[in-house]
């Protein structure tokens, strides 16, 4: 893309890069879903990509519940599903709060594949 052509004019090395697409940043609820389930083709540009997902408003308002989306606390289980998708679609690095949970739902990811 441009932004690794124009890090590669500056000297970056290729290596040196990777891709975040910003979930959340900028975007719309509806932005955000179609971006999580075509990731694999961010994957196929070949840069690491890391993602950020964990408790995110977009898991909020997608576990609402009489019209008023999941406070911050009660979107565990929420970010583990955006966050094993990630996985499964080609995320190598995943930032979140919950560390432990996350480590968990990545090594099952893992062995599925």
């Amino acid at each position: 893309g441009e932004w690794a052509d124009a890090a590669g004019g500056a000297g970056v090395k290729r290596d040196h890069l990777a891709l975040d697409p910003g979930f959340g940043f900028g975007k719309s609820f509806e932005e955000n879903y179609p971006l999580l389930k075509r990731l694999d083709e961010l994957h196929q540009l070949r840069y690491p990509l890391v993602v950020g997902v964990s408790r995110k408003s977009f898991i909020g308002r997608a576990l609402a519940r009489e019209g008023k989306d999941a406070a911050v606390g009660d979107r565990l289980y929420g970010t583990l599903a955006a966050e094993t998708i990630a996985i499964l679609r080609g995320a190598q690095v995943i930032r979140t709060h919950d560390v432990r949970a996350c480590a968990d739902a990545v090594r099952v990811a893992d062995v599925v594949g």
